[in-house]
């Protein structure tokens, strides 16, 4: 009996740092900055002050998560990649996984905007036309009635804002934005 509760305790032990730690890395709306349990096992790991607990400790939940990895459970991203994704499906309503969520207010105001360059132009009919950007060839649609409005051209720099109703202020080498949308 003795053993379970020296075995009790030392989970027990090993949980409360980890709880308070958790709750040092919220942030403002409670939501936690590292919520994975793995990395919570790893943060555990640098709570045992005994070199020797803490390396075994560190071997096993490597060695746990070069496994997961391996079998495809867990899968490392690169911050840059995460952007390029953003980039290719910019226009879209994403899920709310947070992988997507830009995590400072420069990532978000970044986020919210896209520049690209427009690599293939159609005209639709006499007051549409549908253009390519080089992010995941993506295709957007213009309608403009305005006599200033200049179609579209391969080459072309274009920037995109959100505007509202799922619609974007497409700006095309600077000039006066014109709604539109992501139609592929």
């Amino acid at each position: 009996m003795k053993p379970i509760l020296a075995m009790l305790s030392g989970v027990l032990a090993l949980s409360i740092p980890t709880l308070a730690h958790a709750q040092d890395n919220a942030d403002k709306d409670g939501k936690l900055i590292a919520n994975s349990p793995v990395i919570g096992k790893l943060e555990t790991c640098t709570a045992l002050s005994d070199n020797a607990e803490r390396l075994a400790c560190f071997d096993r939940e490597v060695g746990a998560l070069v496994g997961a990895s391996k079998e495809g459970d867990v899968r490392v991203v690169e911050t840059e990649d995460i952007t390029n994704a953003r980039r290719k499906l910019y226009g879209y309503s994403l899920p709310n996984v947070g992988i997507f969520e830009a995590a400072t207010k420069e990532e978000k105001e970044e986020a919210a905007r896209l520049q690209s360059v427009v690599t293939k132009v159609r005209q639709v009919s006499s007051k549409e036309w549908h253009f390519w950007i080089e992010e995941g060839d993506a295709r957007w649609r213009v309608k403009s009635n305005s006599i200033r409005f200049r179609a579209p051209k391969v080459g072309d720099e274009v920037e995109f804002e959100p505007a509202s109703l799922g619609t974007y202020w497409i700006r095309l080498n600077g000039r006066k934005g014109v709604r539109g949308n992501r139609v592929g």
